[in-house]
């Protein structure tokens, strides 16, 4: 058994009680302190740019029994965006909307994560869509309106990922060039090649802006539950181009002791089985 393995065992444990109040403390003050130390190093985005962002992006979210944790997503949004965000959601009773800007599509219970991102995508008008998970908070590091400069500039881009900083360790995924299976196909642009500034990724986390129209070229599969991100992004290889901008910063507070979500989230078996016969 690996040390993480042990220290997970020990945190899920009936003594891992204090445990996991400490988590739950460093997460929280971890968040305190970077929204704090983000406003402070970071101007506000100007009533133009917030504008100009509500006009053109639509922020997409898929949650499933955290309504309290899609709240708070919604709500630091609101820092940086103030367009439409579309919530899907398959829990028993689906949240309220959050605020007069939300939409919220009541999907059957547990109908999955790719079903909810294209039904969200569905409901999408406009020529940009923020593709998050509930689970996401922003800070006004996380600046849309760069993002979506960004895309306007450099046509032959599709995607552009945001840092996902995970709380409360403070670190960050960059996935490798073999991130992606040796059965995708071949990308369009290379590993770490610079477009406009920003290096190619085949990978990023789930959180991004994307072209609304590329998004609808690849969509997620709906025969998966919820092993989704892989999949996407090696269908996604050789007919969208993803940059990542190291400059746009978000944060991932997950619920890891949630006993009835996580349930529901590692029964991944059956999704595990159609992804090694699709890409092994």
């Amino acid at each position: 058994m690996t040390l993480d393995d042990r220290v997970r065992s020990a945190l899920h444990s009936r003594s891992g009680a204090p445990l996991r109040l400490g988590y739950a403390a460093a997460t929280g003050a971890q968040l305190r302190f970077a929204e704090a130390w983000d406003s402070f190093r970071h101007p506000s985005q100007t009533l133009d740019e917030r504008a100009d962002v509500a006009a053109d992006v639509t922020m997409a979210m898929k949650t499933f029994l955290r309504p309290k944790v899609a709240r708070r997503c919604v709500r630091t949004a609101r820092r940086v965006f103030d367009g439409r965000v579309v919530i899907a959601d398959d829990s028993h009773s689906p949240i309220s909307e959050p605020d007069d800007r939300c939409d919220v599509l009541a999907l059957p219970f547990n109908s999955g994560v790719p079903v909810g991102r294209n039904a969200a995508l569905d409901q999408v008008q406009t020529e940009y869509t923020l593709i998050t998970d509930d689970d996401i908070v922003f800070t006004k590091l996380t600046h849309v309106h760069r993002a979506l400069n960004y895309l306007r500039d450099n046509p032959e881009v599709d995607i552009v990922g945001f840092v996902r900083v995970e709380l409360p360790r403070r670190y960050y995924f960059d996935h490798p060039q073999s991130s992606l299976s040796p059965r995708a196909e071949t990308p369009l642009r290379g590993w770490g090649e610079v477009i406009g500034g920003l290096p190619v990724r085949y990978k990023i986390e789930q959180i991004y802006l994307a072209r609304t129209e590329s998004l609808h070229k690849i969509r997620w599969d709906e025969s998966l539950r919820m092993v989704d991100h892989g999949d996407f992004f090696n269908r996604a290889s050789g007919t969208l181009v993803t940059v990542l901008d190291h400059g746009i910063v978000t944060y991932h507070a997950r619920t890891p002791f949630d006993a009835t979500y996580t349930a529901y989230r590692d029964d991944v078996a059956a999704d595990l089985e159609k992804i090694r016969e699709r890409w092994s």
